[in-house]
């Protein structure tokens, strides 16, 4: 048994190289790349240039530099890429990129849609390879990673020949590296030539044989569609599952492995002529190490450490304190479907008998007694329909003297096309949050599953009920430390229905805090555009820390703990100076503080031949499986081999956590940890999250109310009421 990464060590050779120091701008750095790239090697350094030669001579004078590599593992590792993308350029391979350096194949064999498509099929999906070098354990090492990457061969003009309507569609121009440029979308066309509008709004002309559809999974499915009809859902699915077999362990090794022995093979030189050499991957089982499960707190401080096992055992957090005991349910569905959609309402309130967890249903699971359902139905699928069948709703309530528990809203799959002030979707959220109302969205199509998968479905789906009507399934247990603790959550999305200039980012901030020793997601969400960021952050956290003192009782001297999390490049010292700004305002205390990057955008994977013989997630490691990369990163897996659905699922992801160096706290096992364990407190799904309730609360936040303020009349001060006191978002 052993486990090793696609990391390989690079040999650093004692050498001492000679350079050219001259003053950094932009502007000079890709003049000189433009015109001197091919034969000298310029990489920025601060507020300077280096640069580099092959043979002693420099295209620029500037101030002598004696480097060595044992000393300079970041230049080291520039030289190696540089080195490598020379030999694949001179290999006429065209290589995009240099963090990572990309490589796509040309091969037939590599194009996944030749089986199922034909060689002769505009689209492709091809074996990608990315190579790049990070420090593992102190030692520089390059990282090869392979996945899969959509090709498209053909320009706009073969598919104007084939028929297929471009308008509306995104294109892009390709540069002289291969590198294809966003221009627009199509707008109109005359023959040959395109109109394409631009993302600063001008209309320019193009000929179609010069620009290429962008290679999108929206035109793919459409050029499916439009190939092969009715075929098109099954072709996509054999598609789906070649892919996911392709990035299966097994086969992601033997090719990472094999790129690794011709690397090896080859003589392949820095700018200087030295060879580039890379040793096998060694087995770090004994460095790594296994997380504990979590353990989960229910009714009368019950604990199980499955979820499922402890609902059904204690019953939910709050079952004695739940105020919304038979609950009304309004459901707001489409005239044609009110048929099968009562039944499938009875089926999520009282279950599925043969279902092998939820034969109880929302009613019996979370022991809300008998819901009193009312149906309003819509004449057609559009937004004023729905405004008039959720409004009849809201008015019959308020008739009665009372509120709406929850609303069940039915919607379609097409609905996700429609701009957000045509989409009902979003209009049902907006008026039943108007009246302090949460709401539960569930497809048409969703009816058509077996009771076998609708089960889980439902069981789901019954969960993010019974938390948005303000009810606590279940807290994660922690082990009380000595300082009080607060972790914030900082997740984003990116919001708008065109590319280009109409496209927004929504910062979502969210807290969860450990008051008894137990996590607790607080009622304190806030989404904001970049720019007002750190400000919402300086008052939430504010505002957060004023509520859980009083409630918490701290007193003079305490420790206070602030843990953020959050899926940026790097954390900027705006950010870091809002949070200092806080904590200046609380000297009474000590406190301490730990910036945590959440990245699983990194190339590294862990291969471990324990489970070889499974059938499914071969060579993949178990969820909680960590290794320490250095005294500020640690590689963790939040899924793992046996959260694996079908044996054609691909290789699961590990996370890296990197503790910004100014943090005061840096404890990365203790931070570890934490995260891990958050991966499993999501209200979503009984499954293990891939990201923490941190991140993945805080980019639904950002992501749902950054759609809602597109709206006509929305404001956000709409969930200061109850309803944002709920989990709302899920």
């Amino acid at each position: 048994m052993s486990i090793v990464l696609n990391a390989f060590r690079l040999k650093v050779p004692d050498l001492y190289l000679e350079a050219r120091q001259v003053s950094y701008d932009q502007e000079t750095l890709e003049g000189l790349r433009t015109k001197h790239g091919t034969t000298h090697a310029f990489r920025r350094q601060g507020e300077s240039i280096l640069v580099f030669s092959p043979d002693g001579n420099f295209p620029v004078s500037g101030a002598k530099q004696t480097i060595g590599l044992k000393d300079n593992f970041g230049i080291f590792c520039f030289l190696v890429k540089d080195g490598l993308t020379r030999h694949l350029a001179g290999l006429g391979r065209r290589p995009v990129g240099f963090t990572p350096i990309e490589l796509v194949s040309a091969k037939p064999e590599d194009n996944l849609l030749v089986p199922i498509l034909g060689e002769a099929y505009p689209f492709q999906v091809c074996a990608k390879y990315a190579i790049h070098t990070r420090y593992v354990q102190g030692h520089p090492s390059l990282v090869i990673d392979c996945t899969t990457r959509r090709v498209l061969k053909e320009t706009c003009l073969f598919f104007l020949r084939a028929g297929f309507d471009l308008n509306g569609r995104y294109v892009a121009i390709e540069e002289e590296d291969g590198y294809r440029k966003f221009l627009g979308s199509v707008s109109a066309q005359k023959g040959d030539t395109l109109y394409v509008t631009r993302p600063d709004g001008q209309t320019e002309q193009v000929e179609a044989k010069d620009i290429y559809l962008e290679a999108s999974r929206t035109n793919f499915d459409d050029y499916v569609s439009h190939t092969h009809g009715a075929q098109k859902d099954a072709i996509v699915e054999r598609i789906r599952q070649s892919v996911s077999s392709f990035n299966g362990g097994e086969n992601k090794k033997t090719r990472i492995d094999t790129l690794k022995r011709y690397v090896q093979s080859k003589s392949i030189p820095l700018i200087d002529g030295t060879r580039i050499e890379i040793e096998d991957a060694p087995d770090i089982q004994r460095h790594c190490d296994q997380m504990p499960k979590p353990v989960f707190v229910f009714n009368d401080n019950g604990e199980a450490d499955w979820v499922e096992k402890g609902l059904t055992q204690y019953g939910p957090y709050t079952k004695r304190t739940f105020d919304r005991n038979d609950p009304s349910i309004c459901v707001i569905c489409a005239q044609h479907d009110k048929g099968r959609v009562e039944q499938f309402v009875r089926k999520l309130l009282k279950g599925i008998s043969s279902s092998k967890y939820f034969s109880s249903g929302l009613e019996g699971k979370f022991t809300l007694g008998t819901s009193r359902v009312e149906v309003f139905a819509t004449a057609t699928d559009s937004v004023e329909a729905y405004k008039n069948a959720i409004e009849a709703a809201i008015r019959k309530k308020a008739e009665d003297g009372g509120r709406w528990d929850l609303a069940l809203v039915q919607v379609r799959q097409s609905f996700k096309k429609l701009k957000v002030t045509e989409n009902p979707y979003y209009l049902g959220k907006s008026l039943f949050f108007l009246h302090q109302v949460p709401v539960q969205d569930f497809t048409i199509e969703l009816l058509a599953q077996s009771d076998y998968s609708l089960g889980y479905s439902l069981n789901n789906m019954a969960l993010a009920c019974y938390a948005k009507m303000g009810g606590v399934p279940w807290l994660l247990k922690s082990s009380p430390t000595l300082s009080h603790e607060l972790v914030i959550g900082i997740g984003s999305a990116n919001i708008g229905q065109e590319r280009g200039a109409d496209k927004q980012r929504i910062m979502g901030i969210t807290t969860v805090f450990s008051g008894d020793g137990s996590y607790i997601v607080s009622n304190t969400s806030k989404a904001v555009v970049p720019e007002a960021y750190c400000e919402a952050l300086t008052a939430v956290l504010g505002e957060t820390i004023e509520k859980i003192q009083k409630r918490m009782n701290w007193q003079k001297g305490d420790t206070i703990r602030l843990i953020f999390h959050a899926q940026v490049k790097k954390f900027n010292k705006e950010e870091i100076g809002a949070v200092r700004a806080v904590i200046d305002k609380y000297r009474e205390y000590q406190v301490e503080y730990a910036f945590l990057k959440i990245s699983e955008d990194h190339g590294l994977h862990m291969f471990d031949t324990a489970p070889a013989r499974e059938k499914k997630g071969r060579l993949a490691p178990h969820r909680g499986k960590t290794f320490k990369l250095s005294n500020h990163e640690m590689l963790v897996y939040l899924i793992g081999q046996r959260e694996l659905r079908q044996d054609t699922d691909g290789h699961p992801r590990g996370v890296i956590l990197d503790v910004h160096k100014d943090s005061t706290f840096k404890d990365i096992k203790y931070l570890s940890a934490q995260l891990y364990s958050f991966a499993s407190h999501s209200w979503r799904s009984y499954f293990p999250n891939p990201m923490p309730v941190t991140i993945s609360y805080s980019d639904l936040i950002a992501r749902n109310l950054g759609w809602m303020n597109q709206l006509p009349g929305w404001n956000d001060s709409i969930m200061i009421g109850k309803i944002g006191q709920s989990q709302w978002f899920l």
